[in-house]
């Protein structure tokens, strides 16, 4: 019985030998076919190169490090501007002009949003925002163009809507250049270079003060300080002894 198992596994034994040669034999001749159609063939030849060329490039691109310094060349930054508009006059800043600044009106405020000149700029998604009122575009949710030639007062939105222009105006304050204001019909534009005049005219006369009184003789600076606290005292005990005298109201 034992010899009869043994001769069966020695003979099965052989017959896996003999098909894994078999296998081997055919795997090997395959991959010969495909070689020889490859090589004799100047087809399969290009289209091998082709094959080669564009796997290099995706390994490459994929790998390939960008070179550190090279950036990209910043576009001009455009001078500020205070001024204030009219409906009409602001229309010529949609980006189209030669310097390419675009202003929005939000709530009856003129901001530059140059910088933003992809969203807001030509062919921009918010393009039609572009020198122009966006209030009621922005309370609605709608692109479409305001092209009203007068002021909007946006008097019949309602509370929900005008609460969305209010939160759109905080974000345009946090983000952009407020330039001025858009003014409504009759009314006059303000003049920032008097204003800011004005203000270092002011500023001016204070550090003068200043440098005056650090420059006179130390005595009479005392002197007049004395003096002043003086009379502030005696001002002082004039009233107390005034409403020590005077009596008390009891109409409160």
């Amino acid at each position: 019985m034992e010899s009869k198992i043994g001769a069966d596994q020695a003979q099965n034994s052989v017959y896996d030998k003999e098909i894994g040669n078999n296998l081997s034999t055919d795997e090997s001749s395959f991959l010969g076919n495909i070689l020889r159609e490859i090589l004799y063939s100047p087809m399969n030849l290009a289209l091998l190169a082709i094959i080669c060329f564009l796997v290099y490039k995706i390994v490459r691109d994929r790998t390939e490090v960008p070179s550190v310094g090279v950036s990209k060349p910043s576009e001009p930054e455009l001078p500020k501007i205070r001024r204030d508009f009219t409906v009409k006059e602001l229309r010529q800043y949609d980006g189209n002009q030669p310097d390419g600044r675009v202003l929005v009106a939000v709530n009856g405020s003129v901001y530059d949003v140059s910088k933003g000149r992809r969203f807001y700029g030509p062919g921009g998604p918010y393009a039609t925002f572009a020198g122009r009122d966006a209030s009621r575009n922005l309370a609605t949710f709608s692109v479409v163009s305001n092209d009203k030639d007068d002021y909007d007062d946006l008097s019949d939105l309602s509370a929900v809507e005008m609460d969305s222009v209010r939160e759109w105006e905080m974000q345009f304050k946090e983000k952009y250049e407020l330039v001025g204001k858009l003014l409504r019909k009759g009314e006059e534009p303000t003049n920032y270079d008097e204003d800011e005049d004005d203000e270092n005219v002011n500023n001016d006369d204070a550090e003068q003060t200043n440098s005056l009184r650090k420059h006179l003789p130390k005595s009479k600076t005392e002197t007049d300080d004395k003096n002043q606290e003086s009379h502030i005292l005696q001002g002082n005990n004039a009233t107390k002894t005034n409403a020590q005298d005077e009596p008390i109201s009891t109409d409160c």
